[in-house]
């Protein structure tokens, strides 16, 4: 039977032992078992285990002062802290920081990634000698889309004339972060290339060239100035590359989105078929459908549901819809084969890469907007 100075004892011990639990991974060898004189002795030596524990904290933040930096004289150097303008919130400041950084250090970039490029052709070539000419050279062409075959450039003189014009809306700029007017413009410059790759001419027209687009394209693109066959429409909002005061006019233009019923089944010359110039991840819903309403422009989707089917999301990049609408002309209008010629093999079924595919009517439209 336990007195009440065990009780007292047995407390102690049990407080303890709390302690010593939430410590014991980082200070403590092991736990022992306790017995009867244990529980005798714990008034005792409670106290001294305490001590221990505690020179042990002690002699940790001592190590973590010393690995602190210091200055010459041995005096830890405290963190100073950032100096935000006024009005601006510390994550803009970092991210202002991380730009002015890599604008700092972009020709040295610029050169490394010259650089790689330049060893990736040398291990190919040297990849393709060891696979043997004949049979590497035949599986590889068969393999390749248009993006990783060597393409033949056509003047303007030599292409021809479909009479097809694209418009690329791009006044979605307050909607799109940094990041994503860096992928527009990027994406632009690839559908120029595309433009630039094909026997027939498509013209292509960018509107409103203005804000942060504009600017992206002034700092790292400056060449667009010499892309003779894109006009960039610097103007505030889309309608003014629209005839908005001649209503027959406007029946022939066509605003490219998922969010419509309406397919189109090809591309008709004299026509204006507008594209939405917008990454935002299918962030925004209905948004070229609902600007199409209120401009009382006619709505379409391409037929890609009926043709191929689609891994993952089923969103298409800008670039992907101009370098559809090019390939259309390019495969003697057969939608099936300009789909699987311009989609990377990644969004593909490999039941559906194929130019012989067969409309499926049951599949779901892609989203272009």
């Amino acid at each position: 039977m336990y007195t009440l100075n065990n009780l007292v004892v047995f407390w102690n011990h049990y407080k303890s032992q709390k302690f010593f639990s939430s410590v014991k991974d980082h200070f403590c060898t092991g736990a022992s078992e306790f017995t009867s004189q244990n529980y005798r002795t714990m008034d005792t030596t409670s106290k001294g285990d305490h001590e221990e524990v505690k020179d042990h904290v002690s002699n940790g933040h001592a190590d973590a002062k010393r690995s602190a930096p210091q200055d010459s004289s041995g005096e830890e150097i405290k963190r100073q802290k950032p100096n935000v303008p006024e009005g601006m919130s510390k994550r803009e400041w970092k991210r202002q920081m991380k730009k002015q950084k890599r604008e700092e250090t972009k020709d040295e970039y610029r050169q490394k990634k010259k650089e790689k490029r330049k060893q990736a052709r040398e291990r190919r070539k040297e990849r393709i000698r060891e696979e043997g000419d004949a049979n590497s050279n035949a599986d590889s062409d068969e393999a390749r889309n248009h993006h990783q075959q060597k393409r033949i450039k056509y003047n303007y003189e030599e292409q021809k004339k479909t009479g097809v014009r694209i418009l690329m809306d791009c006044g979605f700029d307050d909607l799109m972060n940094e990041r994503e007017i860096v992928s527009l413009s990027c994406q632009i410059a690839r559908a120029y290339s595309a433009q630039r790759h094909c026997k027939h001419h498509l013209q292509l027209d960018i509107t409103p060239f203005n804000k942060r687009l504009k600017q992206r394209f002034d700092e790292a693109i400056p060449q667009y100035n010499k892309w003779s066959t894109v006009n960039f429409i610097e103007g505030d909002s889309l309608e003014n590359a629209l005839p908005m005061d001649d209503p027959e006019s406007m029946k022939k233009i066509t605003y490219l989105t998922a969010d419509t019923d309406n397919e189109i089944e090809e591309l008709e010359a004299g026509h204006t078929y507008i594209i939405g110039g917008i990454v935002d991840k299918n962030r925004h819903k209905n948004l070229c459908a609902d600007k199409a309403k209120e401009l009382g422009i006619n709505t379409a989707r391409l037929p890609i549901g009926k043709y191929i089917k689609i891994n993952g999301r089923s969103v298409l990049a800008t670039s992907h819809v101009f370098e559809l609408c090019c390939q259309w002309f390019e495969t003697n209008h057969d939608w099936a084969e300009a789909f699987n010629a311009v989609l990377p093999p990644r969004k593909l079924h490999a039941a559906s890469q194929t130019s012989s595919a067969q409309p499926e009517t049951s599949e779901e439209a892609t989203d272009l907007s």
